[in-house]
């Protein structure tokens, strides 16, 4: 870690640590980090502080607060790379410091919310390559909201939120039960637009937000691809079936969403439906158009995490190969085997039923 490393932090974050700032300082001091701190923006964030540092040739940032602060940080990151170094993601790796509610791309990545252990992690921790997405002037890294999605974020105030904590978005999604759905069209890549009523719609670079819980299990933040996650009602009960099927891993199979990837997706609605973005509301309706960025950012993560990744893409692979040889084994099966076994049985049935007719016919000449 040569050069000097740009923190960007949200005065007002730190929503659990009220010496969120000083901890940080004394920490990356402690270390001996050589460091420059900016507040963010009020209404910016953290977005031209991180344009204006890379634009000057810095190659680690670290983004300390929330969501809004880390999308802020991402945005400007997103920006300077499409139009610098969209396809190398080594140009620069972005740390995290978790300091808001519910710091979701934090927990997509399993960084530590303890501000010391994160800290830790963003100078000592093992960096991993992630996709980003695009929409419109927006990156993002986890993902895009529509209709219910959006109004849990919308509608739960910073005084909620501070309050009662995460306990304030499950509040926000009981008000939402029995919301009635809404006609929307989209189309994946080249294919033909489709049609589907749904009461949320997710556009999503990660399936996890923390906790071990995924509401998108095929997406994965480095595949190359964006996971379009429909839901297309929400009662109470589907609500507990689909926390019960997310613990299984057994989403897919429920009957209250569907699944589809692809590298491009465009969504059209009437009405138009707000967004947020990576857990932040953002001035921008549809029809909207996403896309995706393979291998567009490096972030750092602690080793565990890291090695968790890799093995579950062990896992995944080995699982593949296993319904590869069973796949395998069953169209050899049907195709090579069952054909000879059906033909033995043919032959053998004729066989038999010629030998009945043999003693028949020699039976009834001995009576004769």
């Amino acid at each position: 870690m040569n050069q000097k490393i740009i923190v960007i932090i949200n005065p007002a974050g730190g929503s659990s640590d009220e010496n969120f700032r000083a901890t940080i300082e004394e920490e990356l001091k402690t270390r001996g980090v050589d460091f420059e701190i900016f507040d963010t923006d009020p209404e910016k964030g953290g977005e031209k502080i991180a344009l204006n540092a890379l634009q000057k040739g810095a190659d680690q940032i670290f983004a300390c607060g929330g969501d809004g602060t880390v999308m802020s940080v991402v945005n400007g990151i997103g920006t300077w790379k499409e139009t610098n170094d969209p396809n190398n993601a080594d140009s620069v790796t972005l740390a995290i410091i978790p300091g808001g509610t519910a710091n979701l791309l934090a927990g997509a990545l399993e960084i530590p919310t303890d501000t010391k252990e994160a800290v830790a992690t963003a100078v000592e921790g093992v960096e991993r390559t992630i996709d980003l997405g695009i929409c419109g002037e927006h990156s993002f890294a986890l993902g895009v909201g529509l209709g219910l999605t959006e109004r849990l974020v919308s509608q739960t105030s910073a005084e909620e939120k501070e309050k009662i904590g995460k306990l304030a978005y499950a509040k926000a999604m009981l008000r939402e039960m029995g919301v009635r759905p809404t006609t929307f069209s989209f189309k994946l890549d080249d294919q033909p637009e489709q049609h589907a009523r749904g009461v949320a719609i997710v556009i999503a670079n990660s399936g996890k937000i923390g906790g071990g819980f995924s509401f998108a299990p095929d997406a994965k933040m480095d595949d190359g691809m964006l996971d379009l996650c429909i839901l297309h009602r929400f009662y109470f009960r589907d609500f507990l079936r689909m926390i019960w099927h997310s613990i299984l891993k057994t989403l897919p199979e429920d009957r209250a969403v569907s699944f589809f990837q692809a590298k491009r997706i465009e969504i059209r609605s009437d009405p138009p439906l707000d967004l947020q973005v990576d857990g932040e509301v953002v001035d921008m309706t549809t029809p909207l158009v996403t896309e995706v960025l393979p291998q567009a950012l490096r972030v750092r993560v602690p080793e565990e995490a890291k090695e968790k990744v890799e093995e579950e893409a062990r896992e995944e692979l080995s699982e593949e190969a296993s319904h590869s040889t069973t796949k395998n084994f069953t169209i050899s099966f049907f195709t090579k085997v069952f054909p000879l076994l059906f033909a033995f049985c043919a032959i053998a049935y004729c066989a038999a039923k010629l030998y009945a007719l043999f003693i028949s016919h020699r039976n009834a000449s001995k009576n004769k």
